[in-house]
Formats: C-alpha cells, sequence, structure tokens
C-alpha cells in the first residue's frame, strides 16, 4: 500500500509538472490554448514529427507532448486558418489571435457618391465612419461603425477655420486625438498649408491651429494623442518645439530634428545630426530633462530616417532605422541601462535585416514591430523574442506602407483588393475591392469592414459582414 501511494504521489508531482509518460518513456508535456474569431471553430491538431492526431472547438487548450505540430482551424462556410509551430516542454503557447474570414463575402452599398471622397477615416475606438462629401468641401458623413442599419448624420466644418481660397484645396488626415471627436487635418490649397482641429462631436468648438498659436509650422502633430500640447516644427529638419494650446508657452526641444516619435508626456525619440562628426547623425532619447544618444547612423541628404516608440508587457520598446540601411534596431528598456551606466558603455540592440526599410509601426497590442521593404517584411515578436523574414509573393501595393489591421494581423490591397496576412505573413486572405489610395475600416469588434470602391455610377462606401449567420 505505501509503495502505490508513492508511486500515486510521483505521478501527480510528475504532472503538476507537466510531465507523462508515452510509450513508456518519461516526456514533459507542454500547453496550447486556443481562440478565434468567430468562435466554436473545430480545432485540428496533428503531429509533424510523430504520429499525433486531436480536435476540439474552440476556445480550448491541449497538452501536447513536446515537439512540432500543426493546426488547422476550420468553420463550415468559413477560410480555414493554418499555422505549424513547435512546443517546448514545460512551455505555454496561446494562440488567441485566428481569424476566419468567409468563404464567401456578402459586399452590399450602404452611401454613394458622384466622385471619389477626399477623407475617409474613422475615430480611433472604431465607432464613427467620417466621410468628407466629394459635392461639398466642408460636408462630412458620418456613419455608426457599429450599427451598419442606422442613417447617417451629416456635419459640416465651419468656413472661418480655413483660409479662403480661389484655387483648388484639399484635407488630409494627419492624426485623430484619443478623444475620438477631435481630428487634426493640413488643409493645403493654392496659396500655402495649414492645419486645423476639427471636432465632429461640436464642430463649433473647431479651430485653425495656425491662426490660434500665430504661425505658419511646417509640421504639427499632437502629443500623446490630446489636444492641449502640439509638437511643431519649424522647417523640414528644424526646430522642434512644443506648445501649450491653452497658454501658447513654447518650449524648445530640439534644435535640428530629422525625424520623431514621441509617447506619453515624457519620452521622446529623435533623430539628429551628430555634433562632432557631420558623417554621422545620432538616434536619440529623451525623458523629461535626460537626454542620451542610443547610437549613430550614416548621414545622408536622401535618407529618411525612421522611428517609434511604444510599451509592451511593462518594458519600452524602441526602434529605428535608416531607408539607406540594411538594419533595423530594436532596443528595450534603453533607459535603465542609460541611467546607470558609465557614459561610454554601448547599449545592446536587437537587429533585424531588411534592405532599404521604408516604414516602421507597431501592432495594435504592441507586441509585434514590423518594417517594410515594398513587398519584404521583418518581424520582431516581443513576447517571444524571435523575428520573422518573409516576402509577400502577391502584387501588394508598395506606394503606400502595410498597416496594422489589429494586435496580429497587417492590411493592404492587391490589385484593387483589400488584402490581409498575419504578422508572420501567413493565412493571407484577398477580400472585398477597395480604391487603393484609401484605408479599410472596421467596427468595434471586425464583425464589419468598411471599404470606398468604385461603381457603374462612381463610388461607393460598401460594408462586408465577417460573421455568418448561422
Amino acid at each position: 500500500m505505501a509503495i502505490a501511494i508513492a508511486m500515486g504521489a510521483l505521478v501527480l508531482l510528475f504532472a503538476i509538472f507537466g510531465y507523462g509518460f508515452n510509450e513508456g518513456k518519461v516526456v514533459q508535456n507542454g500547453l496550447v490554448f486556443f481562440s478565434s474569431q468567430p468562435e466554436s471553430v473545430d480545432v485540428y491538431i496533428e503531429g509533424l514529427t510523430k504520429d499525433f492526431k486531436d480536435n476540439d472547438k474552440t476556445n480550448t487548450k491541449f497538452t501536447l507532448n513536446e515537439g512540432r505540430y500543426k493546426a488547422t482551424l476550420i468553420k463550415d462556410k468559413y477560410r480555414s486558418w493554418q499555422r505549424e509551430f513547435s512546443l517546448a516542454g514545460g512551455s505555454v503557447l496561446r494562440m488567441l489571435y485566428p481569424f476566419l474570414f468567409p468563404e464567401n463575402l456578402d459586399t452590399t452599398s450602404k452611401e454613394s457618391y458622384s466622385s471619389q471622397p477626399g477623407i475617409v477615416t474613422s475615430t480611433p475606438d472604431r465607432q464613427f465612419i467620417v466621410i468628407q462629401s466629394p459635392d461639398n468641401f466642408l460636408k462630412f458623413d458620418i456613419f455608426q461603425a457599429n450599427n451598419p442599419e442606422e442613417p447617417k448624420t451629416t456635419i459640416e466644418m465651419p468656413a472661418s477655420i480655413l483660409s479662403a481660397t480661389t484655387g483648388t484645396q484639399s484635407l488630409k488626415v494627419i492624426e485623430w486625438a484619443n478623444d475620438n471627436k477631435n481630428v487634426l487635418l493640413q488643409h493645403k490649397f493654392d496659396e500655402g498649408v495649414e492645419y486645423v482641429l476639427f471636432n465632429i462631436d461640436s464642430p463649433s468648438e473647431s479651430y485653425n491651429v495656425n491662426q490660434k498659436i500665430n504661425q505658419n509650422p511646417y509640421s504639427i502633430q499632437l502629443q500623446d494623442k490630446k489636444i492641449d500640447r502640439m509638437f511643431i516644427q519649424t522647417a523640414p529638419n528644424g526646430l522642434l518645439e512644443l506648445i501649450d494650446m491653452k497658454s501658447n508657452a513654447i518650449t524648445p526641444l530640439v534644435v535640428s530634428s530629422l525625424a520623431f516619435k514621441s509617447y506619453g508626456d515624457d519620452m521622446l525619440v529623435y533623430v539628429t545630426p551628430n555634433e562632432t562628426d557631420s558623417s554621422l547623425v545620432s538616434l536619440r532619447v529623451k525623458n523629461n530633462e535626460d537626454d542620451y544618444e542610443l547610437k549613430s547612423l550614416p548621414a545622408s541628404p536622401t535618407a529618411e530616417y525612421l522611428v517609434d516608440v511604444a510599451r509592451f508587457d511593462d518594458s519600452w520598446y524602441i526602434t529605428a532605422a535608416s531607408s539607406e540601411d540594411d538594419e533595423v534596431y530594436i532596443y528595450k528598456d534603453p533607459l535603465e541601462v542609460l541611467k546607470n551606466s558609465d557614459a561610454n558603455k554601448s547599449i545592446f540592440a536587437r537587429t533585424m535585416r531588411l534592405d532599404n526599410p521604408t516604414n516602421l509601426s507597431f501592432s495594435a497590442n504592441t507586441r509585434f514591430i514590423a518594417a517594410q521593404s515594398g513587398k519584404n517584411f521583418a518581424v520582431y515578436d516581443a513576447d517571444e523574442d524571435r523575428q520573422f523574414r518573409y516576402e509577400i509573393q502577391e502584387n501588394i501595393d508598395t506606394s503606400r506602407p502595410a498597416r496594422w489591421m489589429d494586435g496580429h494581423r497587417l492590411i493592404t490591397n492587391v490589385d484593387g483588393n483589400v488584402f490581409v496576412f498575419d504578422f508572420d505573413g501567413i493565412n493571407s486572405q484577398t477580400l472585398m475591392p477597395i480604391v487603393p489610395t484609401t484605408n479599410t475600416l472596421f467596427d468595434r469588434d471586425y464583425t464589419v469592414f468598411y471599404s470606398v470602391a468604385k461603381n457603374e455610377s462612381g463610388f461607393t462606401l460598401t460594408q462586408t459582414p465577417m460573421r455568418i449567420e448561422d
């Protein structure tokens, strides 16, 4: 009896630490969790190095021996999703992001336009879609993305916030504030360029930023996605300042900024000419009053310098590259090292190989950093500390960078159709038609996709459900 109890306790202890028995041998198991959109999707697991098969429905988990496997997710009337993966003993893998698209798309027209709208955008919370009327420069249609059956409303931008012009003019979205009401727009007209803050909730509260600060800056950006403080740059590669929109107080930040990106109200990453060597530029990080150099890069008058910064899992991530280089640099929590190290100590950077990168971006959940160069991508996964490099074989539109659809997928267009693919380049899907110069828009839960497409009479805002009613 005592031996049986001891053996039972030993087996239980093995199970607690992820060990099991397979063909008389002790093996260590791992866990794989699956979730999906839509729910209740069939998950089939197949061993790639050993004969093994299992299946269940999402949401679910599998206890598997360490090894290589292929997961296939299937649901009737949807396109399948597949991925091969390696599972180490004692590890936990979470595949909570699979997105299955309908086999047949039911795209319908929501609103028709005589010509292509100038602005097609949505609020950051994906609650409202905002489309500029091509027939009236000052009017905008507002659609409820989460309630496709609701009729549109129309708002009008006050004419007083725009400088008068008798020639051509256009509006361009610079960025939305995180209040989901205010959007910073660039107004380009024959006589010049200016910036306006447009409040879609209360248009009368909109104003001309240039007039308010009594300046004509080269560029303007919001600090921390808020409207009370803005970055202004006086000229290309010129002085970068921070202006308080309530008091008009100006704080000089960088004498010559070649590129910059901010996060919160105390973190600024920027590129500036090297003070002692004209053949170099300096990648620097400014945190409150502290200012440190991260790296020197070759200087070139034709190079575009790319920078971005975000937080993931309580750590800072800074990424930078030059369009004339073949590497992308990624720093994790560099300030912890810089503030507590010898001034001459070099800072470790992860590198991704990519020739002539033209765009850097964080995914919506900030877990992934994507670098793009034409049809080639390099993606860093901060959660697993690994990289993916791949080339998209389809004829994607390289005139505009691919955007992050959500936390795990990138989106662009191929030959006038929406094109989506996972962060590692697999599970690519060609979807509904779209005008290539516009963006695909979504409702809050990604159950409906919206796009502007051409039709027989001009252009139309279309809606495409991503969920099929049972």
